[in-house]
């Protein structure tokens, strides 16, 4: 119910806003608003990138009714990022690992859903022979998905998936091949 967009440019087209290619994508920030009243605040998902250079964050949902007592509109403020940990609404789940739709055991992205920071990287392990372990690299062309390796895919194996959050915390989750696989589907993050 809680969400935003936020800035993809800094100076128009030039990509160095934090969006950054959906890297921060699921990470929850504590906005604060002046109004004519003082000061209100509300806690939001990013969801998306801003769709002008004229940006900084875009409110969504339910959220701009919580700060802007003044109607509707563009107000001064700040934001700070935040653990998504202790705020239901702007969370539709527990977190999981989501396998995007088209997904199969030759090709395969999957995201991070509900996550409690955003995301810095997937790592994978081989659970039956730990010497087969790498990193998910970030999906080309696909904001805030990552790319599942063919050799992972038909591996017919069982791979422990650790998801890294920017704050150093992480959360697991065993997954078979067939599973990374499975089109359209979640799994939970312990």
């Amino acid at each position: 119910m809680y969400y935003a967009a936020i800035n993809a440019n800094l100076s128009p087209g030039d990509g160095k806003g934090q969006w950054q290619g959906g890297a921060i994508c699921g990470q929850c920030f504590n906005v604060t608003v002046l109004t004519s009243t003082g000061t209100k605040q509300v806690v939001v998902r990013i969801m998306d990138e801003c769709p002008d250079d004229n940006c900084g964050i875009d409110l969504g949902g339910s959220a701009p009714g919580v700060v802007m007592s003044d109607g509707s509109g563009r107000y001064q403020g700040a934001w700070q990022a935040v653990s998504c940990a202790g705020h239901p609404e702007v969370s539709d789940g527990a977190p999981s690992i989501f396998v995007k739709d088209g997904s199969s055991s030759g090709w395969s992205v999957i995201q991070v859903r509900n996550p409690v920071m955003a995301v810095s990287e997937i790592d994978w392990v081989n659970q039956s022979d730990s010497t087969q372990s790498g990193t998910l690299a970030p999906a080309s062309g696909i904001n805030n998905y990552f790319s599942v390796p063919t050799s992972v895919l038909q591996a017919n194996a069982t791979f422990e998936l650790t998801v890294h959050y920017v704050d150093g915390s992480t959360a697991t989750v065993p997954l078979t091949s067939t599973q990374l696989g499975q089109a359209s589907t979640g799994y939970l993050l312990n």
